[in-house]
């Protein structure tokens, strides 16, 4: 589904109807949108209007890209500059939560205040807006056997829906999704996906060797071939091994990294030259030119990348964060194309631990609490001792997988997922109106988690939402809104083995033939199987319990979680940094894809800002985090004296010292989450405080 332009009283706004994204422009004057040729914006995009105007505010403070009319960059505008361009035709990236284009002729003044970022125009003047939409879906199905022979070819067909095999495929909006794989009787490519290769991946003709090198073979537009070693091969005659002395699959990941690193760097010699940090970083110990290297084809500067010495390079490669491990078996399959999408590291076997259990964190989270407290289970008491904290264990027939995330202080963040939360997120219908929330309490004595959460839901005034709060629901209620077309579900009660308690019984997630609700936080005990009911039934990602959690404990949780969705947080990211202000978050997990938001970001890329004391001086870290407009190879150069180039996403800027008055610009600017001696704070409560501790 295409962006789609509306005006409004002060201008126009932006609509992507699947990523339920919204980007205000107002303008000099009202304007009434003409839909325009998409080709009059030299860049990828899905629809485009025209508007007659002398000026365009941008509704918050922004850093706009300008380029000349062949698309090059000529100036990087930080809203804390005041730059006017001579008249001539110029293209002016504006992104925010959507992809946003301005194609203008005339002269240009960009400038910014403490709340917007200007552009003037300085007379009336037709301006073209594009637009595109950042979700990504699979364009084509491809028919495969699980032969591995089949599944090679299969998987040499991906690297198709690439926008270009330059170093510009690094970033995110140029690597379309691969075609989606359904099981069959004999192998079926569609014609225009068969064709030549530069490089090649030899493997052993085996189900493991071929899901480990998927994400590799797609982002390298690489064939799949049967090898009896596993190894790398241009069109040169150039080999480098993949069956080093680490292991096969730490090899494949080490080249993935690489790769994907470098091409960050080259592709700073490209259309868009911003300052890079780690080209900074790097520069110095490589022993290949990077301008030279971006000229090359893809099978020479592949040849570069892997000549480069391990010992210079490595310690420089960036923190993957992404992880996913599977069975080496016919039922994941189907799951390749997601994988290879979202460039995941993918390992092969059962973990050293058990997949679902509890970590011994969770038992000192209940320890941590008073005995006069309760848990949320299916009778609330006292804590006595270990109780309720068995193993979850997965008893769905669907085939799932293990994701895991790295965080803050290398975290482990688990996801268990079936494809079916793929097939979910991809399968989205476009929607009008406001962003739903279902909140849910069917347990009087936990109100003050739903007095917490009603002042958190719907509270950012560019944004529509409808929350809308049940009290106590009976079987056939709670069914209705579980099946409600909806964009989050926050339970508040009790479940148990039999699903949700209800006032009249109980509702298992299995019995309801298709849940309409996007995502959702099951804050009760054990939840975790009800969760991954719901993905399987329609939804895309939870945050859900793997045992009994203490009831104060998950208020402070709930209501956190709800401030963060609400700003735009994945759930990932979120349940990150929930562990960070409560010990009882560590009996949080997430079921379904974890980068599902249900929100676009306040800050356009979410992102947490640590702060440490010591003495008199103040060091700030800020970690960001993908998110669906924000994906592996998108860059952010936060608004602080202190950072002066981008950085690569995922990623954090490094401790830096900064001072008081620099830290309270830059909270003054949006809210953010602040974690600041090991508590969650709110950027511009720290503001109104003085950075008070």
């Amino acid at each position: 589904m295409k962006p789609k332009f509306e005006s409004t009283q002060r201008g126009v706004e932006i609509i992507d109807p699947i990523e339920r994204h919204r980007y205000h422009l107002e303008t000099g004057s009202p304007v009434a949108p003409s839909v325009a040729d998409t080709e009059r914006i030299d860049f990828p995009i899905g629809s485009a209007v025209t508007v007659t105007t002398d000026s365009i505010a941008l509704p918050k403070t922004e850093t706009v890209l300008v380029r000349d009319s062949d698309g090059l960059l000529l100036a990087e505008v930080s809203p804390t500059e005041q730059t006017g361009f001579p008249p001539d035709e110029y293209t002016l990236d504006l992104s925010g939560p959507l992809k946003v284009y301005a194609r203008v002729t005339g002269s240009v003044q960009v400038f910014s205040d403490g709340e917007q970022t200007y552009l003037n125009f300085g007379e009336e003047t037709t301006v073209v807006l594009g637009a595109r939409s950042l979700h990504k879906r699979p364009a084509r199905t491809i028919t495969t056997t699980t032969a591995p022979p089949d599944l090679m070819a299969a998987v040499s067909a991906f690297g198709s829906e690439l926008k270009t095999t330059s170093p510009e495929r690094a970033y995110p909006t140029l690597r379309g999704h691969p075609p989606r794989l359904e099981l069959g009787s004999d192998l079926r490519i569609p014609d225009p996906l068969d064709r030549d290769h530069s490089v090649r991946i030899a493997v052993p003709a085996t189900l493991r060797h071929v899901f480990a090198v998927a994400p590799l073979a797609y982002y390298l537009d690489a064939a799949v071939v049967p090898g009896s070693s596993p190894r790398i091969v241009t069109e040169n005659g150039y080999t480098h091994s993949l069956d080093g002395s680490s292991g096969f699959e730490t090899a494949v990941k080490r080249v993935l990294k690489r790769t994907f690193f470098l091409d960050c760097i080259v592709r700073t010699e490209g259309n868009t030259p911003l300052p890079s940090r780690e080209r900074r970083s790097i520069e110095p110990v490589i022993d290949f030119d990077i301008a030279d290297a971006y000229d090359r084809s893809l099978a020479d500067r592949l040849e570069s990348y892997l000549e480069s010495p391990a010992e210079k390079l490595d310690p420089h490669l960036p923190d993957w964060q992404f992880e996913t491990r599977l069975e080496p078996t016919a039922d994941h399959v189907p799951f390749l194309p997601f994988l290879a999408y979202d460039l995941a590291v993918v390992t092969t076997g059962e973990r050293d631990r058990a997949r679902t259990g509890p970590e011994p964190v969770a038992e000192r989270a209940i320890e941590a609490f008073t005995r006069d407290d309760f848990v949320r289970s299916a009778q609330p008491g006292p804590v006595r001792g270990n109780a309720g904290l068995e193993t979850a264990t997965n008893q769905s027939d669907a085939p799932t997988i293990e994701q895991s995330w790295t965080g803050i202080d290398d975290a482990e963040i688990v996801s268990t997922t079936s494809v079916t939360a793929y097939r979910n997120d991809i399968g989205r219908t476009p929607k009008d109106g406001p962003i739903e929330i279902e909140v849910v309490c069917n347990d009087p004595a936990m109100r003050e988690e739903l007095d917490g959460v009603n002042g958190a839901y719907g509270t950012r005034a560019e944004l529509p939402f409808e929350t809308t709060v049940h009290y106590d629901l009976s079987t056939d209620d709670l069914a209705a809104v579980l099946a409600k077309d909806s964009d989050f579900f926050h339970y508040i009660g009790h479940i148990d083995d039999e699903g949700f308690h209800c006032s009249d019984g109980k509702v298992d997630a299995t019995d309801v033939d298709s849940v309409g609700i996007q995502a959702f936080l099951l804050n009760a005990c054990r939840s975790h199987e009800q969760g991954l009911h719901l993905v399987e039934r329609g939804s895309i990602g939870g945050i859900v319990t793997l045992s009994d959690v203490v009831n104060s404990g998950a208020v402070s949780v709930g209501v956190l979680v709800s401030r963060l969705l609400n700003l735009g947080f994945s759930l990932y990211s979120t349940l990150d940094i929930a562990r960070q202000q409560n010990v009882v978050g560590q009996q949080y997990q997430l079921v379904g894809d974890g980068r599902t938001t249900i929100a676009q970001s306040e800050t356009r890329i979410p992102n947490v800002c640590l702060v440490s004391e010591d003495g008199d001086t103040l060091t700030a870290n800020i970690v960001a985090y993908t998110a669906a407009n924000g994906r592996h190879g998108s860059v952010l150069s936060p608004h602080i004296d202190a950072v002066d180039s981008y950085f690569v996403i995922p990623g954090e800027t490094g401790p830096m010292s900064v001072t008081q008055s620099e830290l309270e610009a830059f909270f003054d600017e949006a809210l953010f989450p602040v974690i600041r001696d090991g508590d969650v704070r709110w950027s511009t409560d720290l503001v109104d405080d003085g950075l008070e501790p």
